[in-house]
């Protein structure tokens, strides 16, 4: 029988210093991370194992790079990303893990161990995941001003169409055809709401139960990703969305000239100007619990869940007192977008976890997913004027939301964030 210490040396040799990069790279990235973020992490973990000159280029579905390895000179290595599923608990986890290697220069063993438990961590429970798509869908759709009796029509019909997605995740490998298939039973389902009288406005209905499925993450971090000259990664995000959307669009559609044979009027999403301040706060709280939905359907931890919804509650809050005072939605969208960057960045120190906890759910009620999804829908319609109109609102608010990300990301982390913080960690009392 062999010695186990004989094993474990045989085992330790086999691994491989810079896969074992690419592959903490590789976890950041399929779980949602920024390009950015992923290049950051190898680096600071490359530098930990001593390992010089690495040089790698990210893409959204692949990481080339090489380095030169002590003992084993100048090496290259090519590793593939799978199919992206947004989990922020993987993203805080390598970056937790990145924090402690560099700290206490963590052996290689310990390091590939503890990256492959991360990587194995179950699927969120199917009860978890159906209420993030009720309560995401029906307080999202309160927020933007739909009736409490159709918000409700959403919530469950949102609930239904989530059990489907979760359904077929592994029995239909075309996400066009998942998308199409559960915009038609989207569709159906409202129609049938409306037609026995639990809902009363159809085209309200179908937007909130849309909420859970439209791509406005995608749709930003492509921005994003042009802003940072990541040309490569911000087409195929970008792709990505508008083909969501034009599947989204093209089986709404469909159910609606096999129905009713006319196109929706266009509804408005809000009407903030006539509406109280009690309305508006109400409104906001369910913007609040809304992005606490998401946030558990994009696997954030639950200690952040009331950072998050409370980061959803001010950010729509701001929105609408904007748009009421000014009445421009490129103010609104840079004010609450700007601000809810901004305290991402602050919470992140405080919190002790990367920004992308708080940002891509602060944001939620922001995101331009919606106006995309109408743009298309008209524009198939036959209704150009509405659908340039849409396509016009969805672009400015991305790029809006862009800019204030790359604003904030220039300003010193020190003017941000109180001295006292750093203080403390200098003197060990915070971890870095």
């Amino acid at each position: 029988m062999q010695n186990p210490d004989l094993r474990d040396q045989k085992e330790m040799q086999n691994i491989d210093e810079l896969e074992t990069v690419l592959y903490a790279g590789n976890l950041l990235l399929s779980s949602g991370a920024e390009i950015y973020r992923a290049e950051e992490t190898m680096s600071r973990i490359a530098e930990s194992m001593n390992i010089k000159d690495l040089d790698a280029y990210v893409t959204n579905r692949g990481i080339f790079a090489s380095g030169n390895v002590p003992g084993k000179g100048i090496e290259t290595r090519i590793m593939s990303v799978p199919d992206k599923e947004l989990n922020i608990d993987k993203i805080e986890a390598v970056n937790e893990l990145s924090r402690e290697v560099c700290r206490n220069c963590t052996d290689l063993g310990y390091l590939r161990t503890a990256l492959q438990k991360i990587a194995d961590v179950g699927e969120q429970k199917v009860s978890e995941r159906i209420l993030s798509y009720f309560l995401g869908a029906g307080c999202f759709s309160y927020a933007i001003g739909t009736s409490f009796r159709d918000s409700l029509c959403a919530a469950i019909i949102g609930s239904l169409v989530g059990f489907y997605m979760i359904w077929s995740k592994y029995r239909i490998k075309s996400r066009v055809l998942i998308t199409i298939i559960a915009s038609v039973l989207t569709a159906l389902l409202s129609n049938l709401f409306v037609a026995v009288g639990l809902g009363s406005q159809l085209s309200f209905i179908i937007i909130g139960a849309m909420m859970d499925l439209v791509p406005g993450v995608a749709f930003v971090n492509s921005v994003r990703e042009f802003s940072q000259n990541n040309f490569a990664t911000g087409q195929t995000l970008l792709t990505s969305a508008l083909l969501s959307c034009v599947s989204m669009a093209s089986g709404v559609a469909l159910v609606e000239l096999m129905v009713s044979g006319t196109i929706m009027t266009p509804s408005v999403i809000y009407d903030i100007p006539e509406i109280s301040y009690t309305v508006l706060l109400i409104r906001s709280l369910a913007a609040g619990l809304g992005t606490i939905a998401f946030a558990l359907m994009f696997r954030v931890r639950r200690r952040h869940f009331v950072d998050c919804g409370v980061m959803g509650t001010i950010t729509w809050l701001m929105y609408m007192l904007c748009i009421r005072t000014w009445n421009n939605e490129a103010v609104a969208v840079f004010v609450s977008g700007f601000s809810a960057v901004l305290a991402s960045r602050v919470l992140a120190v405080l919190r002790r976890c990367p920004a992308t906890v708080f940002l891509m759910t602060s944001l939620i009620p922001l995101l331009p997913g919606i106006s995309l999804y109408r743009s298309i829908y008209y524009l198939l319609m036959g209704s150009a004027q509405i659908s340039m109109h849409f396509g016009k609102l969805c672009f400015l608010t991305a790029f809006t939301i862009a800019v204030s990300i790359a604003i904030v990301q220039q300003i010193p982390r020190n003017w941000t964030v109180p001295t006292g913080i750093f203080r403390k960690r200098k003197e060990g009392k915070l971890p870095s």
